[in-house]
């Protein structure tokens, strides 16, 4: 059966709607007057906004597991300079602790820090990441292995981890993923599989938000009920147009 869903963009956009048809839902279930008179329509509301919330995590998980889609580019990018940034917060958490512990004087400090450039380390680029290595080859010397096993200096095994943990995050985000076209359109068919059975559960959500609210004239509007997610793109001008990350 050939998905409603048609694009990537299309998925994000209907997990938006969905973001804002549950605070629409909420908003309403809290305006009905509270007592017996109205219980059976307070809990059509709140059946429809758990409902939709469960079909939108289900798209939000297929978005993420889809990551490797070119359709994330812009994603993985934003991603890959988050996680260099913590790189670089490392290394300043690195110096600031010795400083703070030891003295900016110490032997240590000279030894892992004989340039201290951390405010051009987050251009990035050739430089930046040639002091990292340089770091990398600093951190591991026989002295500096040796005094973070001392007593005094106890602080020193916590932050060589972060800097290795930041240095490993950053490594493996820039391993380019190993899938082939196949698995690419599987990733792309469970998001739309997940955005379909959103777009399902979002039309009974209106359906029984209509009905709950049907003795109040005007708040289905006034709530924003009455709104449809956007169209489809067609297939040219969806794959040519990626779109933004959801929220999460």
């Amino acid at each position: 059966m050939q998905p409603q869903t048609q694009s990537i963009a299309e998925a994000r956009e209907l997990y938006a709607f969905a973001a804002r048809s549950i605070e629409a839902l909420r908003a309403a279930e809290q305006r009905l007057p509270g007592g017996p008179d109205f219980e059976e329509e307070r809990a059509w509301l709140a059946a429809a906004a758990r409902r939709v919330e469960r079909e939108a995590s289900r798209v939000a998980d297929a978005l993420a597991g889809a990551i490797a889609l070119p359709e994330f580019e812009a994603e993985r990018q934003a991603r890959a300079r988050a996680l260099f940034d913590a790189w670089i917060d490392a290394v300043e958490g690195l110096a600031l602790g010795i400083s703070t512990r030891v003295s900016p004087q110490s032997p240590l400090f000279e030894v892992l820090f004989p340039h201290q450039k951390f405010e051009k380390l987050r251009r990035g680029g050739a430089s930046a990441r040639a002091y990292l290595v340089d770091l990398e080859r600093r951190r591991r010397t026989a002295y500096v292995v040796r005094l973070s096993g001392e007593p005094e200096y106890d602080f020193l095994p916590e932050l060589l981890s972060r800097l290795d943990a930041a240095k490993l995050a950053v490594e493996a985000q820039e391993r380019p993923p190993e899938h082939d076209a196949a698995e690419l359109d599987s990733l792309r068919q469970d998001v739309y599989g997940a955005a379909d059975g959103l777009r399902a559960v979002l039309h009974q959500a209106r359906l029984l938000a209509d009905a709950a609210l049907s003795a109040h004239p005007g708040w289905f509007g006034e709530l924003g009920l009455d709104a449809k997610p956007r169209k489809r793109a067609t297939r040219a001008s969806a794959d040519a147009d990626p779109s933004s990350t959801p929220s999460s």
